[in-house]
C-alpha cells in the first residue's frame, strides 16, 4: 500500500492540549539515532528482544530508554544493510521508487559472474549507492515546511560525497557524513578523523584532557574505575565521544528553534579490534567474565562507547532549560527514536533467535532493536512494549505530522504515521503488511542472500525465490527463528500473501534481476509479474537473456 500525500501548509494547532501536569507538544525536536550494525540482541535491554538480551554486552542508556519510553519488539529495516536503510529513511519511500533506488551497499550482483541470474542497475552512475539529488527528503520538508534547524552527525553513506548533504538533502551543517561506508580507524590521528569520516567532524577531533574525561567520560561510566578512565588523558579521541559533542554542540547552537539531528554512529561497523576501542572500555571487558553467548571484548567497548554518547545526549536534553518553552527543559519537548540500520553481522554480533544475518531477508538481517522516548508522555506511552510491525520507512510521515509540517506535494510516502501509536501503546496503525524487494545477489562472508521480494502481514511472513520460483511461509509468532516451511501445509495462505506482493510489485514498477544466459523455463498457472505489470498465463514461460524473471503464483 502507498500514502500519496500533497502540501497543506503549516497545521495550526501545532500544541497539543493535555492533561493537568503534562507539557503541551509543540513542533517537538526531534532526534533519530541509528547504529550501525547493531544485531538484534546486541544490547542489554530485554524488552526490545522478547527477553533475549546480551549476557555480556552492557548498554544502560539504551536500556534506560527502553524501560522509560517505548521498546518496540517487531522493528524492520528496509533492507538487509546499511545503504538502503538510509535511503529510504530519508526518501520514505520503497528501494523500486525512482527517487530512491537503492537496494542494498554497493551493487545488486555481488555473486561472482556465474550467477544464474543477473541484478539490475541501482542508484547513480557514478555511485552505486546514493540517493539522487531531486530527492526531496524529510530533512528538507522538515527545513522547507517545519522551519528546522537540521544537522547530520556520523555515518551518511547515501551520497556521493559530504558536500550534497547539505547542499541538496537539507541538513543545515553535516559533521562526519560521506559517501564511505566504514570508518577506516575510529580513534583521530593528527586532529583528522578521515579518510572516510568526513572532515567536517575534525573540529571535534584532538585528545582527551583531564577536564574532558571528568565532565563527558566519568559521568556515564558504568562499573569502572576513575583511575582506568584516567588512563584516557593524552590519547586520541574516539569517534563516538566526538559524534556526541558535535550534537550537543549543534543543539546549543539552534536550540531557539526546533531542531532535528540525524545521529547515526559508525559503531559497531567494521574494523573491529582492540585498536578501535576505546582503551578503559576495552579493559574493562577484558577483565569481565565472557557470557555464554557474547564474549568479544573489542566489540563490547564499541558498544559501550556508543552507548555513552547516547547517554550524553540524553543527558543534554533533560539538564537544558528550552529557550521555546520556558519554564521546561528540552526533554520535555523532543522525540528521540533509536534504532539499528540492520541486523549484526555476524560472528562478532548477536540475532538470538533469529535466523540469517546482516545482508539477508531473513529476520536475522532486518528485525532491529527500537525504542522511542520522550521526557513528555503526550508523544511517547512511557513504559511500554509494542508489538506493532513498524519499519523505518514509516519514520518520515511521522516526524511530519508531529512537526505540524504538512505533507509533501507530489512526492509518494511510503511510510504510515507511527505517531498516534506512539502517544498510545493501545493504539492500532491502519497498515495492511510490510514489504522487502531485492532483485539482486550479496553471497560471501557467511551471508547467502539470492533475489527475493517478501511480505509480512500480522504474524505471516512470506518469501519468494526468483530462481526456482519456490516460496517460503514463516508464522513469526510461533516460529521466529524460521525454522517451519508452511508453504506446502498452507497454500491458500501462499497464493493469498503471493497475490499481494505481486499487486505491490506493480503498484511500484518494480524492476526484477534478469535471465544470464541461455534458456530458463518457468511454470504459471494465473496471474504473475513481470516488466512492470501483472500478467496472465497457464503453461510454461521460456525466457532467454535479458527476460526478466517474473513471480508466479503456485497452482491451486
Amino acid at each position: 500500500m502507498q500514502y500519496v500525500y500533497r502540501r497543506c501548509g503549516w497545521l495550526l494547532a501545532l500544541g497539543v492540549i493535555v492533561a493537568s501536569g503534562s507539557f503541551a507538544a509543540a513542533q517537538p525536536n526531534i532526534v533519530l539515532i541509528m547504529a550501525d550494525d547493531l544485531g538484534w540482541c546486541d544490547t542489554s535491554n530485554p524488552l526490545t528482544t522478547r527477553g533475549h538480551a546480551s549476557d555480556f554486552y552492557e548498554t544502560p542508556a539504551i536500556d534506560r530508554l527502553a524501560a522509560e519510553g517505548m521498546a518496540l519488539t517487531n522493528a524492520y529495516t528496509n533492507g538487509p544493510n546499511c545503504a538502503p536503510t538510509r535511503a529510504a529513511i530519508l526518501s520514505g519511500q520503497w528501494a523500486q521508487r525512482p527517487t530512491n533506488n537503492i537496494y542494498q551497499v554497493d551493487h545488486l550482483n555481488r555473486g561472482g559472474p556465474d550467477t544464474l541470474l543477473v541484478g539490475p542497475r541501482q542508484g547513480l552512475p557514478r555511485g552505486d549507492d546514493a540517493l539522487p539529488t531531486k530527492t526531496f527528503t524529510y530533512a528538507e520538508h522538515l527545513r522547507d515546511n517545519g522551519g528546522y534547524a537540521t544537522a547530520h552527525v556520523g555515518k551518511f553513506h547515501v551520497a556521493t560525497s559530504g558536500r550534497p548533504i547539505t547542499q541538496q538533502h537539507g541538513f543545515l551543517e553535516n559533521m562526519g557524513g560521506g559517501r564511505a561506508g566504514a570508518p577506516t580507524a575510529y580513534h583521530c590521528n593528527d586532529g583528522e578523523f578521515g579518510p572516510h569520516i568526513s572532515s567536517s567532524l575534525d573540529r571535534f577531533a584532538g585528545f582527551y584532557s583531564q577536564d574532558y574525561v571528568d565532565r563527558h567520560i566519568k559521568p556515564y561510566a558504568r562499573n569502572q574505575s576513575p583511575e582506568s578512565i584516567d588512563q584516557l588523558v593524552g590519547t586520541p579521541i574516539h569517534v563516538s565521544d566526538a559524534m556526541a559533542d558535535a550534537a550537543t554542540w549543534f543543539m546549543e547552537q539552534h536550540k531557539t528553534k526546533p531542531l532535528m539531528v540525524q545521529f547515526h554512529p559508525f559503531a559497531v561497523h567494521t574494523p573491529i579490534g582492540n585498536k578501535q576501542a576505546r582503551r578503559d572500555l576495552l579493559a574493562k571487558y577484558q577483565a569481565k567474565t565472557p557470557g555464554d553467548e557474547d564474549r568479544n571484548a573489542s566489540f563490547a567497548a564499541l558498544i559501550e562507547g556508543m552507548d555513552q554518547s547516547v547517554a550524553r545526549l540524553i543527558d543534554y536534553l533533560q539538564t537544558t532549560d528550552d529557550p521555546r518553552n520556558p519554564g521546561q527543559t528540552l526533554d520535555k519537548n523532543t522525540l528521540v527514536i533509536f534504532l539499528s540500520d540492520n541486523g549484526g553481522k555476524q560472528p562478532q554480533s548477536n540475532n538470538g533467535p533469529l535466523k540469517g544475518q546482516k545482508g539477508e531477508l531473513d529476520e536475522g538481517g532486518i528485525r532491529v532493536p527500537m525504542v522511542a522516548w520522550s521526557g513528555n508522555p503526550t508523544l511517547v506511552d512511557r513504559g511500554t512494549v509494542n508489538h506493532t510491525p513498524v519499519s523505518g520507512i514509516d519514520l518520515y510521515p511521522t516526524f511530519a505530522a508531529l512537526a505540524g509540517a504538512g505533507l509533501p506535494e507530489g512526492v509518494t510516502l511510503d511510510g504510515a504515521d507511527l505517531s498516534g501509536i506512539l502517544a498510545d501503546a493501545e493504539a492500532t496503525l491502519d497498515r495492511d503488511a510490510l514489504y522487502w524487494h531485492l532483485p539482486g545477489y550479496l553471497i560471501g562472508g557467511g551471508r547467502d542472500q539470492h533475489p527475493q521480494s517478501v511480505i509480512r502481514a500480522g504474524k505471516w511472513k512470506l518469501l519468494y525465490n526468483y530462481e526456482d520460483q519456490s516460496f517460503e511461509l514463516y508464522d513469526l509468532e510461533a516460529d521466529l527463528a524460521e525454522a517451519n516451511n508452511l508453504a506446502s501445509s498452507n497454500p491458500q495462505m501462499v497464493r493469498e500473501l503471493g497475490a499481494r506482493l505481486i499487486e505491490w510489485l506493480a503498484d511500484t514498477a518494480a524492476p526484477l534481476a534478469t535471465v544470464r544466459a541461455g534458456e530458463l523455463e518457468v511454470e504459471a498457472a494465473g496471474p504473475y509479474y513481470a516488466d512492470g505489470e501483472i500478467r496472465e498465463a497457464s503453461g510454461t514461460l521460456t525466457l532467454t537473456a535479458g527476460d526478466e524473471v517474473p513471480l508466479v503464483l503456485p497452482a491451486e
